[in-house]
């Protein structure tokens, strides 16, 4: 009797509700929603071609973003440049799920302000390089570059560029903690590199 009742109370409740008011906005907030974090930014967006950015990916200010030939976006990644800055992905980039790629930050200085409400603090464009490998759940601060080849370890916080191709960078905050590459080798492809400009 009282699953009866129960099931009755939550029928009630449906009904109620499914063509109110409430209801309409909520399916247009939620469909706007979607529109945003989903759509829109795919028609800003500049990509070369055979990248592929997972479905719960959040991407903002897509005009902003740049990503490379054969790049992954991966689950739950956010790549958030700021209004006045670029976040630039190389090509053949890997990228765990929960992925951070923050462009800005918000301001902290003024006490007597809410930080939601200072104006944003940007320290310039992201610039990652060609086969790198971000870990699960990695985060990369405003103008933050890191060289070609470089793995970050998952969990990572990188706050400032890593200028050293090769490197495997981890930690909080990150530092290098090894080499893909021996020294003779890196210095051999810095030498070919050469070369060819």
């Amino acid at each position: 009797m009282e699953r009866f009742i129960s099931m009755n109370k939550n029928l009630k409740e449906v009904l109620r509700y499914m063509f109110s008011l409430s209801m309409f906005k909520s399916l247009a907030m939620s469909y706007a929603y979607y529109i945003h974090e989903h759509v829109a930014w795919r028609t800003k967006i500049h990509a070369k071609p055979n990248i592929r950015i997972h479905s719960t990916a959040s991407l903002r200010n897509p005009q902003n973003i740049y990503i490379g030939e054969n790049s992954h976006i991966n689950i739950n990644c956010c790549v958030w440049p700021a209004a006045d800055s670029k976040i630039i992905l190389g090509d053949n980039l890997l990228m765990g799920p929960g992925v951070s790629i923050q462009g800005a930050n918000h301001g902290t200085d003024k006490s007597d302000i809410p930080m939601m409400q200072q104006d944003r603090v940007n320290k310039g464009d992201i610039v990652i390089g060609n086969d790198c490998w971000l870990g699960s759940n990695v985060t990369i601060t405003a103008g933050v570059h890191i060289a070609d080849g470089v793995i970050v370890a998952a969990g990572a916080v990188v706050t400032k560029s890593i200028t050293e191709p090769y490197a495997i960078v981890g930690g909080v905050p990150a530092k290098i903690i090894g080499y893909r590459k021996t020294k003779e080798e890196k210095e051999a492809a810095a030498q070919a590199k050469a070369s060819n400009v």
